[in-house]
């Protein structure tokens, strides 16, 4: 459609915002987003559109990340299995922003609270056999 940007024009776009003009077209993969019972492709609603947005945030590892390091991308896909992350940025990092915080937000008013850190802590360790964290009293540090 006339509405749509040509698919020349997104690698274009690609080898700019990535500064490496040896970007291939072969490598730039865009579609429309589209309601799943649609199959011609026609603009879609709120509740559909919310989805395919939410679908579309999920993918927030490069490529390249996932393939330099295989085991680095094994433990990221074990830590994160079966968990939902949100990664916003562009155009969405705009719209979805959480009110910024400001200096007055993160000072403390009043005196001393209840629930002050001590400065205490209690250890974890992951246990591969059992695909978890386990207390581990040994490395916990007591009050300051």
């Amino acid at each position: 459609g006339s509405k749509y940007v040509k698919h020349a024009r997104w690698v274009e776009i690609w080898q700019e915002c990535m500064r490496d003009p040896t970007i291939s077209p072969s490598g730039v993969h865009v579609q429309a987003i589209k309601d799943r019972s649609s199959e011609t492709g026609t603009e879609v609603g709120g509740a559909a559109l919310q989805r395919a947005v939410s679908e579309t945030l999920k993918y927030s590892v490069k490529p390249s990340d996932m393939t330099n390091d295989p085991d680095w991308f094994l433990e990221l896909t074990r830590q994160s299995h079966k968990r939902r992350f949100v990664a916003t940025g562009g155009v969405l990092k705009k719209v979805l922003r959480v009110d910024e915080e400001t200096d007055s937000d993160l000072v403390k008013r009043g005196g001393a609270e209840e629930g002050e850190d001590d400065g205490s802590r209690l250890a974890f360790n992951w246990r591969e056999v059992e695909r978890r964290y386990r207390r581990a009293p040994n490395g916990d540090k007591p009050a300051r």
